[in-house]
């Protein structure tokens, strides 16, 4: 006696067969994971406000030693993932971050002609490295905007500059929604894609009421 099979089907939708991103850039294809391709965070000037020296390694960003107030401005968390070009963590790695204060205005000599306040409770600027799986977290202020040129106003951003074993970026972060990045000469010399690496958006709220955004960073692999 024949024992009749069940017919397989040869037409399995796309949604079956490519079921969605998992973590660190990985497609889930027929039940196999399959590596996706990485798309790399496109790089930015460094700018003229690169810290003359990194006083400061801690990664709280809104006080200084010494200090007993907290900076002026709505505290942020940044956290992220540094990956190579094939998605995979990069350890042990430094970044250095800078930034203008809530006012837009940077403690560094070349911003002296900043009507804006210095912020002394502000660090500013800071130097930290990934973990053993690539990620890093830091505490700060969402950065002020500030003019930059007759009819171009800078939007709100923060600087980085990443060193690993083998790559460097140079780069800066934009946030999702801010008012002057339609206008940024900088931002939109970039096409869509590369624009899109260097937004972060607010996905999350503390219980103490921080705002945390995402930031993975990934850098070109020689």
């Amino acid at each position: 006696m024949k024992v009749k099979r069940p017919a397989v089907a040869t037409n399995i939708s796309r949604r079956i067969v490519v079921s969605g991103i998992l973590g660190g850039g990985l497609t889930l294809v027929m039940g196999k994971q399959v590596r996706a391709a990485c798309v790399l965070t496109a790089g930015q000037a460094e700018g003229p406000f690169y810290p003359t020296e990194f006083q400061e390694t801690d990664v709280d960003m809104t006080t200084v030693s010494g200090g007993t107030a907290r900076a002026g401005g709505e505290v942020i968390e940044i956290s992220g993932m540094v990956l190579d070009g094939k998605c995979q963590p990069v350890g042990n790695c430094n970044l250095e971050v800078w930034q203008a204060n809530s006012l837009g205005r940077y403690a560094h000599p070349s911003d002296s002609g900043n009507s804006q306040p210095l912020d002394t409770n502000f660090q500013g600027h800071a130097r930290i490295s990934t973990d053993y799986n690539g990620m890093y977290r830091f505490i700060t202020i969402f950065p002020g905007s500030y003019p930059a040129g007759a009819n171009w106003i800078r939007p709100s951003h923060i600087h980085f500059k990443v060193e690993s074993r083998y790559s460097s970026l140079t780069t800066q972060m934009y946030f999702a929604g801010s008012e002057h990045n339609k206008n940024d000469y900088l931002l939109n010399a970039l096409g869509p894609e590369e624009r899109n690496s260097l937004i972060v958006r607010f996905d999350r709220t503390r219980s103490d009421g921080i705002r945390t955004g995402k930031f993975n960073i990934t850098l070109a692999r020689p």
